[in-house]
C-alpha cells in the first residue's frame, strides 16, 4: 500500500525514499565538477569550506565521498541526542560540524560510513556550481536522463505530489508516519520511482552524464571490502556487482547492477527496513541466473556467548546465541552471523568483510577483529565487575559538540542518561557491561545506543558512527 491510510496500491510510478542509495547522484554531481576543473578530488575540503576546524585540514573530498576521513558524523550526533523527527534548520549539521573539536580517527585510518561528509559534499557543490543542489541535480542529471519523476525532498513533512508515505513500525503492532526531522541533501534525500530507478540502472551500463574516466573512478574500490565512491563493488555466488542500500525513517531501498548480466534490480519500500532488502536482492539475483556456484555456508558448530572490549579502539562486540544460530550485536543492532569453515565468523547480511575468531586471552576467551584491513584484539567483560552507577551520577558535557548527559536513578531504582543537544533531547538506560564500561540501549526497539568508557573526568562515548566523544564531568560548584 502506498499509504495504511488510503486505499492506494503501490506502483512502479508513485515516488518513494532511496535514503543513502541518493550518494552516487551526489558523488556524481561533484565528479561533473571535477571534469570542469572546478573541483580536485584530493584537495582539502577546507579549500571550500574556509570555515571547518583545523582537523579537517590533512582531509581530502575523495575520503568524504569513501567514508575514510576519520571525521565525526553530525548526522549521528543529532539523532542520538535529539532522535529522528525533530526540526533543524538547513545549515544545523555545517554548524554542527565548524565547532566540533576532534575525529573519530586520523583521515584515511578507517573506515566508518558517516553522512556528515556528504553533508560537507553537498556545501561544496552549491559553493562551486552557484547552484541551490536541487537544482544541480534537475539541470545536469536528472533532466538529461529523462528521470521527471526525481528530486530532491529534503523534508518529508513538505507534501509532494504522487508519494507514498513512510510507515514506522511501532511495539503495538501498528504503524506512525516517518518523519526524519533534518533536512537532507546528498547523503540521502533524493525520491524517486522503479520506472526513473530502472532507467537509471540502464544509464550506468553506458553514461552519457559524466565521462568514462569519471564513472571508473566511482567504481574503484578504495576499500577491502569494495566501497569506492558512493558505490559498493562486491560479489555474489561469483558475480560482480555494484549497488547502494539506503535507510530512512519508515523505509529503505536497495539498488542492485549485476554487470557481466546487465541485470538490473531496484528495491523500494515505505516499511521495511534495509536490513532486510539484502537477502531479498540476493534470492532475486538467485532465480534469475541459474547454476550459480554453491554459497558459503553456516557450518554450524558451537554457539558463542559473550561481549568482548578492546582497550585500544572502543570496539565492542558481543557474541549472542539465539536458538542454535550465531549472532553478533554491535552498535546496538543484533545481526545474524555465519560460522565459516576457518573458524571464524561473519555477519551474514552487510557488505562487510568483518572477521572475528576466538582466541585465547591469557587463558580467558578473547576475540580477534578483522575489518578493513584493521586487526584489534578485544577481552572478554564481565558485567559483575561493572561497578557502583552511583559513582557515574551527575551532568556531563562535550562542550564542542553542544552535548549534554545526565547521569541518575529514576523512580523505579533504574539507571538513566539523558542526552540533550541544541535540537533536543532523549533517554537512554544504562546497563553494565565491565570493568568502567557501561551500555546504554534507547527505551524504543529499533533504535540503537551505544558504549559509555568511564574516564578520568568523565566518559567516551561511542555508537555505530561516534568513536569516543569526550564527555567532561560538570562542576556544578
Amino acid at each position: 500500500m502506498a499509504s495504511i491510510e488510503l486505499p492506494v496500491a503501490l506502483s512502479p510510478s508513485i515516488r518513494m525514499r532511496i535514503g543513502s542509495t541518493s550518494k552516487h547522484f551526489c558523488v556524481l554531481a561533484a565528479m561533473l565538477l571535477c571534469e570542469e576543473g572546478k573541483l580536485d578530488l584530493d584537495a582539502s575540503p577546507r579549500t571550500y569550506l574556509p570555515e571547518l576546524p583545523e582537523w579537517a585540514a590533512p582531509m581530502t573530498v575523495r575520503q568524504l565521498m569513501a567514508h575514510t576521513s576519520g571525521m565525526r558524523d553530525s548526522l549521528d550526533l543529532l539523532l542520538q541526542s535529539a532522535g529522528p523527527g525533530i526540526a533543524v534548520s538547513g545549515d544545523f549539521q555545517l554548524k554542527l560540524l565548524a565547532g566540533l573539536d576532534s575525529v573519530n580517527a586520523p583521515a584515511g585510518h578507517i573506515w566508518n560510513y558517516n553522512n556528515g561528509g556528504y553533508v560537507l559534499l553537498t556545501e561544496i557543490i552549491e559553493r562551486l556550481s552557484g547552484q541551490g543542489f536541487a537544482d544541480f541535480l534537475q539541470a545536469r542529471i536528472l533532466q538529461p536522463l529523462g528521470m521527471h519523476d526525481t528530486l530532491l525532498r529534503p523534508l518529508d513533512t513538505a507534501l509532494l505530489p504522487n508519494s507514498a508515505t513512510l510507515h514506522l513500525p511501532r511495539p503495538d503492532g501498528g504503524w506512525s508516519r516517518g518523519v526524519f526531522g533534518a533536512p537532507i541533501g546528498g547523503e540521502g534525500g533524493i525520491v524517486s520511482t522503479v520506472d526513473d530507478m530502472l532507467r537509471w540502472l540502464n544509464h550506468m551500463s553506458d553514461p552519457i552524464v559524466g565521462t568514462q574516466e569519471t564513472w571508473q573512478e566511482m567504481r574503484t574500490p578504495l576499500t577491502t571490502h569494495g566501497y569506492g565512491l558512493g558505490l559498493n563493488m562486491t560479489a555474489h555466488r561469483g558475480l560482480a556487482t555494484v549497488h547502494h542500500a539506503g535507510g530512512v525513517i519508515g523505509g529503505s531501498s536497495q539498488m542492485l547492477k549485476v554487470l557481466e548480466h546487465d541485470l538490473d534490480i531496484i528495491i523500494m519500500t515505505n516499511g521495511r527496513s534495509a536490513l532486510d532488502l539484502y537477502g531479498l536482492v540476493d534470492a532475486i539475483i538467485d532465480r534469475c541466473i541459474p547454476d550459480l556456484p554453491p554459497l558459503e555456508e553456516d557450518v554450524g558448530g558451537q554457539v558463542h556467548d559473550g561481549t568482548f572490549y578492546s582497550s585500544a579502539t572502543g570496539q565492542v562486540y558481543s557474541l549472542v546465541g539465539i536458538g542454535d544460530q550465531q549472532a553478533i550485536s554491535v552498535a546496538g543492532m543484533t545481526l545474524p552471523a555465519k560460522r565459516l569453515a576457518d573458524g571464524t565468523m561473519s555477519i551474514a547480511i552487510l557488505p562487510s568483510d568483518l572477521r572475528l575468531r576466538l582466541v585465547d586471552d591469557g587463558g580467558a576467551p578473547g576475540l580477534e577483529a578483522v575489518e578493513f584491513g584493521h586487526t584489534d584484539r578485544l577481552s572478554l567483560v564481565h558485567a559483575s565487575a561493572a561497578g557502583d552507577p552511583s559513582a557515574l551520577q551527575g551532568i556531563f558535557v562535550a562542550r564542542s559538540a553542544g552535548l549534554s548527559a545526565n547521569i541518575y536513578e529514576d523512580d523505579q531504582s533504574s539507571w538513566r542518561v539523558d542526552l540533550r543537544g541544541p535540537a533536543g533531547g532523549t533517554h537512554y538506560h544504562l546497563h553494565p557491561l565491565g570493568p568502567k564500561l557501561w551500555k546504554i540501549t534507547p527505551p524504543e526497539p529499533g533504535s540503537t545506543g551505544g558504549t559509555l568508557e568511564i574516564v578520568e573526568d568523565g566518559f567516551l562515548l561511542t555508537t555505530g558512527r561516534t568513536v569516543r566523544l569526550h564527555f567532561a564531568r560538570q562542576d556544578l560548584s
